[in-house]
């Protein structure tokens, strides 16, 4: 099979030239070497049908899956639960609507809009950004976009957007959990300052103890994404605070099977010392010990409407709806205690 050196080799240019003309970066040069590189190129065996659309710069049949992420974490972004899940049920929509799948994780939105444009794609899926990413998003490329999961300022600009009920999730837990008997609930999740996501469910949370008569109950505890440092918050929070609650809500299952586990360690049993929630019902939540009571998400439909209502924009389809948030419901299970009984 030829190579990129092979080609670069028979064009007269080194290989970085070719890699630029193979992935749209063609703006440093003459049209005469363009030109030759594109003839080699052409007749190379290394470019297949997808190539000759790139290369072509019309309908490449490409959408962009771009997951940004903006806080350092140590793993991947697509080894969390949620993310692999919803890039999975994105691959199978995109694949059955006779598209390809272009997925990039980056924590620098110039990047991830730099890359778009050298693939050419007929338009994005972006996860994981704020309000700021977004309206760089729209500001900085043509090609239609729907964000999941974003909660973004009416700031006059037309968005797309595919997420969830997560106020009305976590009003619905905190209620649960009141209805348990518990009156003393920390909700935590991992930014000093929730945003998005985050403070959407947080906000429930609130709604819940006001609603019930709490209000003065309230306690919003940041937790580290960083798994040592997350680890020795907790320990210190086992000798100095945990005897102030009865449950803790966490904003994800990741963080609430994770400290399941690790109070468990310490010797604080759940829930028989402290009850534990999560949100999402990922697979953490269904392997735990004790499994975990959550709300849960329907990843796969997250990934369909998100799909339909992008291929809508790209054919300028009648739109009713820029703005989806789908259901949610209760997934009752073992980490939650009744102190009613």
């Amino acid at each position: 099979m030829i190579t990129i050196k092979d080609m670069a080799y028979k064009a007269g240019v080194s290989p970085t030239t070719i890699s630029n003309v193979l992935h749209g970066r063609t703006e440093k040069l003459s049209e005469n070497t363009l030109e030759r590189v594109r003839k080699v190129i052409k007749e190379s065996n290394y470019v297949s049908n997808m190539g000759a659309r790139l290369l072509a710069r019309n309908g490449s049949k490409i959408l962009g899956v771009i997951i940004t992420y903006s806080r350092t974490n140590e793993k991947s972004a697509i080894q969390d639960p949620f993310y692999s899940e919803i890039i999975g049920a994105l691959e199978n929509e995109i694949r059955c609507n006779g598209y390809y799948m272009m997925l990039y994780t980056s924590g620098n939105i110039e990047e991830s809009l730099n890359l778009a444009k050298a693939w050419n794609i007929e338009g994005m899926i972006v996860l994981g950004t704020n309000s700021k990413d977004c309206r760089m998003f729209k500001e900085n490329t043509d090609v239609p976009i729907v964000f999941i999961d974003a909660y973004v300022e009416n700031d006059g600009i037309q968005y797309a957007n595919v997420g969830l009920q997560d106020k009305e999730g976590a009003y619905q837990m905190t209620n649960y959990l009141i209805q348990n008997g518990h009156k003393d609930i920390a909700f935590l999740a991992d930014a000093p300052v929730p945003t998005g996501v985050d403070k959407e469910r947080l906000d429930g949370y609130s709604a819940a103890l006001q609603e019930n008569g709490l209000e003065g109950k309230e306690s919003y505890i940041p937790i580290n994404n960083k798994v040592k440092d997350r680890h020795e918050f907790l320990q210190e929070f086992i000798k100095y605070r945990i005897k102030d609650y009865t449950a803790l809500f966490f904003a994800s299952d990741y963080y609430a099977v994770d400290a399941i586990h690790f109070l468990q360690k310490q010797n604080v049993i759940v829930p028989e010392d402290i009850s534990i929630a999560g949100f999402d019902d990922n697979i953490f939540s269904q392997l735990s010990n004790p499994l975990l009571t959550t709300v849960h998400q329907n990843v796969s439909d997250k990934a369909k409407y998100s799909i339909q209502l992008l291929i809508n924009m790209i054919n300028k389809n009648e739109i009713k709806d820029y703005i989806i948030r789908l259901p949610i419901r209760l997934v009752i299970r073992e980490s939650v205690k009744n102190l009613l009984k």
